[in-house]
């Protein structure tokens, strides 16, 4: 693959940037209990009361329908105590619902077994309130204790196929709302530990290059050049306030990213002020097109590490950025000077790898990485990643 062209002009100076400072997390904004619910999830449980009470309207007006169509004499005089009745049924159906919310986590088997027992028992107590509240009423006559007692029964079952509806519904509804706040909180770990990859990732780049940058402060000091040393220490002061508080995972637009390099360059200008010259080809219509934050950054490393460190002569160095086929590119290239590597082949292609991984954690199979040695010498890198802008 060729590389950059590295006939362009030399570097080119460009406005500083104010970079964000994001605010750190605290307290109740990093929180593991503060995962995010859907909106389902709440409709879901919102949706369980008003359905039950929904369900009881509807078996008050048919019951009441129907003893009009049979009954209509004595109609008026039962709908007190049936509208009685049915209030309680719909409580103790409000009382099932929090037991089933109660035993949520339980197996399947169990909840199933609850709502069934809660069933039963909500069909013999709306018999057993329909007995109460009917005698007071009206009276239970002068029947028998025994005939009472299997009328009750038989009552009961008449009732169970409602309760089980509407314990059935409940159990639905409860059920389909754990399993989506269980989805919301899988989705949100997930995003946790991506975000955590990221992170990790990025951070491989920051002790590399301190090093190396405290490396060369030390030769600059023992070499009496204080005032490049002095110097070399603001930039790496900006350069690290820069890029230590940015979001690991956050886009930013590419003009920033170059912005970044620029600050780690100025520095790299001072270790190697007559054998490294820089060439930034941005137009100004891709600098809003979003990238992962110093996605380059490895790549400009090496180019520093196995060109410009290696080689006696100039380095040329060059950052090009061109929209090819609805992506954008991003070359990062040198011509290698007289070093006579061929870039990180024969290291341990780290920052080849740190790249490779965050564009595939960014964009999956839509970005990706090639790199090599050039025809002519040094080493090139190209980035190909789907064209979004802020």
């Amino acid at each position: 693959m060729d590389g950059p062209s590295l006939a362009t002009n030399g570097s080119q100076p460009h406005e500083r940037l104010d970079f964000t400072v994001e605010r750190p997390l605290h307290g109740h904004d990093a929180g593991a209990s503060d995962m995010p619910v859907s909106r389902s999830a709440v409709l879901l449980r919102r949706a369980a009361v008003p359905l039950i009470c929904l369900a009881f309207a509807m078996q008050f007006s048919i019951m009441t329908v129907l003893r009009f169509i049979r009954v209509p004499d004595e109609s008026w005089d039962v709908i007190a105590p049936r509208l009685l009745v049915t209030v309680c049924g719909a409580l103790f159906s409000l009382l099932n619902l929090g037991i089933q919310r109660r035993v949520g986590r339980a197996t399947t088997q169990k909840r199933i077994l609850v709502a069934a027992g809660l069933a039963i028992a909500g069909s013999y107590f709306h018999a057993a309130a329909n007995l109460a509240v009917f005698g007071l009423f009206i009276g239970l006559g002068d029947s028998p204790f025994l005939e009472q007692l299997v009328f009750y029964c038989l009552s009961g079952l008449d009732w169970l196929w409602f309760y089980l509806a509407v314990s059935v519904m409940i159990l639905a509804l409860t059920y389909a709302a754990n399993l989506a706040e269980s989805d919301d909180r899988i989705a949100a770990l997930q995003s946790q530990a991506h975000a955590a990859q990221l992170k990790a990732l990025r951070y491989q780049l920051n002790p590399h290059f301190l090093f190396n940058t405290l490396n060369s402060i030390a030769a600059l000091i023992g070499k009496k050049r204080s005032a490049d040393a002095e110097l070399m220490v603001e930039s790496l002061s900006d350069f690290l306030r820069s890029t230590l508080t940015m979001d690991s995972g956050k886009q930013i637009p590419l003009g920033d990213e170059i912005e970044l390099q620029s600050l780690y360059l100025d520095i790299e200008k001072i270790r190697f002020p007559a054998r490294l010259n820089v060439t930034i080809d941005v137009p100004i219509s891709l600098r809003d097109v979003l990238v992962p934050n110093l996605i380059t950054q490895a790549l400009v490393e090496n180019s520093i590490k196995y060109g410009v460190a290696q080689s006696s002569e100039r380095v040329n160095l060059a950052i090009v950025a061109r929209e090819v086929d609805g992506k954008l590119s991003l070359q990062i290239g040198d011509d290698g000077g007289n070093a006579g590597g061929a870039g990180p082949q024969g290291g341990t292609k780290v920052g080849l790898r740190n790249v490779s991984e965050r564009l595939s954690l960014h964009y999956g199979a839509s970005a990706s990485l090639t790199a090599g040695p050039r025809p002519g010498g040094g080493f090139s890198a190209e980035i190909l990643m789907p064209l979004k802008r802020a």
